[in-house]
Order: C-alpha cells, then structure tokens, then sequence
C-alpha cells in the first residue's frame, strides 16, 4: 500500500520524501495562511509559499493536498470579501505552481462559501473530506459526496475513512464495497498512527477547542492555545493514558506489520504527527515502508507519542496474533484482560528522563 504523508517545508525532509517517491501516493500541507484554517496548533511562524513550492517541486507525479481542516472559522469570515479573496488568491498561487490537486475539508461550510466566491476556481480542485468528518458508513460518505458536488469541487479521488473502522473489518469491508459500486474509481485510505482513545469521547470537544484557540480573536484573549494540551492532561486523554496506559492498544492504529492485512481493502495508508517534526515522520514513513518497526511502538503514535517518555513497548514482542485478537474483542475492558496480557507481555515501565531539544526535532 502506498502512503499519504505530512509534507512539512525542510530541504532535508524534502530530499527524503523525493527518495521515497514510488511508496507516496500524496502529500498534505499545512495551508499557508496562518493557523485559523488549520485543525492542528501550529507554534512556528507562518510557511512561505516560495519555500512549499520548491521543496514540493520535485515531487512531479505525487498528488498534492492543502489542508484547510479546521472544524469551524469565525462565522463572518464565511462572507467577509478579503478573505475569501486571500484565500483564492493563495490557492490560485499553489494551482499555478505546485498543480495543486486539492484541499482537505471538515467545515462544509467554508467549503460552499469559497464555491460561492469563485466556482471556476472550485470546480478545478478536488475536495477531500479530512479525516475529522468521521466517516464510517456508506451513508455518510453519501452525504459528503453530495455535498462538494453540489458545491462545485472536483469529486474526491480518494475517501479518508473514520479510524474506528480499522478495528471493524467487517464494517470496513461493506463500507467500502458499498460505496464503490456506486463510485467504482474512488479510492480508500486508511489512518495508521494516530494511537488516541478508541472512539474518543473527547474527540469534537477537543477538535472545536483547537478551532477556537486558532481563531485570530482568541489567540491573545480568552483561551491560548496551551490550554487544550493543560486541559488534556487534568481532564482528558491523557488523564485517561495515565491511568489505563494499557488501554492504548485498544486504540484502532494499524501496525507496519499489519499493513497487508488492509491491502487488499483499502488503497493507501495515511501517516499522521505533522506536529512532531521531521525527524518523527521519516521514521514512521520508513517503518510503514519496510512494513516492520524494531522498537517501542509508542516512538510511532502521533496523539500518545507522549506516552513513549513512560513506557517501552516492544513493538517485536507483541503477540503475533495480536490484530485478529483486537478485531474480535468486545471493547468491553471491564470484562476482559486481553489488552493487560498484551501490555504485560510487551511493554517496561521507564524512569522520567528529560529529552535534548533536538531529540524533539
């Protein structure tokens, strides 16, 4: 299965993701227009689009995706003529020289009031429903697909499926052969390494956290954004991590080992951690590539990386049946110890040691 990767603006990233060209099917970008379309904090200063362009530019025969994710903007950005214009002026930008294939959506919102702005400019773009819309039925992904088309967008090439459905091959398997008879040439991927709780209940509370700490009139007011990450910590994920850290492997990840188990369902894996720096993706990419990873399976978590400071989990020490085991659970832990038995087996407790900086790059 080919990979659709973060793509962050680093000549060295850069040269990697050139060397690596026949694994990728696509890149994803954060859009260069500060952090209130991004569904991600972003703490580095806004990327050029110079810098984007050339670093991409070798990437010739790779789809190329500009995330405009957010769960929501502020409710007079939808109608405000400067910036829909800065926003199709910048898209214009990366169609001219990057031959941008598309954007990644979650707010349908923004998506009909930039087709209202410019529906020539929209029809010419692919939308993609981004992985936060959660779709995990054939229903749903009706629903998205009537949506951008009535909005003007390009049909999707591909459909983001909700990360429960790696967990519920059954359900994965009818979803996809559902939609594909009705749309035979779309394409399906799969989230491999977020690692947050199985079915988070905490999920759009903390995604409409995010929106709201990266809109422009809150960012110096009432909520910065380290607050989500305080939040998380006292009340949330990982309080939960914390208390249960065996509980992570209940969580709907997909193994580089596991990798052709889906090949035969869905057509290309997504790697996420955009966030986590250069150093974290070209080890994901080269775990996923290679399809084995020889150490702690925490090191390739996007949401739980954190929980890699507290445990060892030795990824080549998880029983060899460990997916058809989890697929087949209840996920109700009160009644069972596989997970404990996995964790027991496979993972040491650490002792607290602070990282160098650059470790952290």
């Amino acid at each position: 299965m080919k990979l659709s990767v973060p793509f962050i603006p680093d000549k060295h990233y850069a040269r990697f993701l050139t060397l690596q060209c026949k694994h990728i099917e696509s890149v994803y970008f954060s859009f260069p227009m500060g952090t209130v379309l991004d569904a991600r904090m972003r703490f580095q200063a806004r990327t050029d689009f110079d810098e984007i362009i050339h670093c991409l530019g070798p990437l010739k025969n790779i789809k190329k995706y500009a995330l405009l994710n957010t769960r929501f903007i502020h409710p007079e950005l939808y109608s405000d003529p400067l910036f829909l214009k800065q926003t199709r002026k910048h898209l214009d930008t990366l169609m001219s020289g990057l031959n941008l294939t598309g954007i990644i959506f979650c707010d349908a919102y923004l998506l009909n009031a930039l087709a209202a702005s410019d529906r020539k400019q929209v029809s010419q773009l692919e939308a993609v429903p981004g992985i936060n819309c959660m779709l995990d039925s054939p229903q749903k992904i009706f629903a998205f697909l009537e949506c951008i088309e009535q909005a003007g967008f390009k049909s999707p090439g591909k459909i983001i499926l909700d990360r429960s459905l790696n967990r519920e091959m059954g359900l994965l398997e009818n979803t996809i052969r559902t939609v594909r008879h009705a749309y035979p040439d779309i394409r399906f991927e799969l989230l491999a390494n977020e690692g947050c709780i199985h079915l988070c209940p905490y999920k759009l509370t903390h995604d409409a956290q995010i929106s709201f700490a990266n809109l422009d009139t809150a960012q110096d007011a009432c909520f910065p954004n380290n607050h989500t990450f305080s939040i998380n910590r006292a009340i949330g994920c990982h309080a939960y991590f914390f208390k249960h850290p065996q509980r992570f492997l209940k969580s709907p990840f997909i193994r580089p080992e596991d990798t052709d188990r889906y090949s035969d369902l869905a057509d290309t894996l997504k790697i996420c951690g955009r966030t986590l720096g250069t150093k974290f993706l070209t080890r994901c990419i080269q775990a996923y590539t290679q399809k084995s990873y020889a150490g702690n399976l925490l090191d390739l978590m996007d949401a739980t990386n954190w929980l890699s400071d507290l445990y060892h989990i030795e990824n080549e020490d998880l029983d060899p049946d460990y997916l058809n085991t989890v697929t087949h659970c209840t996920k109700d832990c009160k009644k069972c110890s596989i997970c404990d038995t996995f964790f027991k087996n496979a993972a040491t407790e650490k002792s607290i040691e602070l990282k160098a900086y650059k470790d952290y790059l």
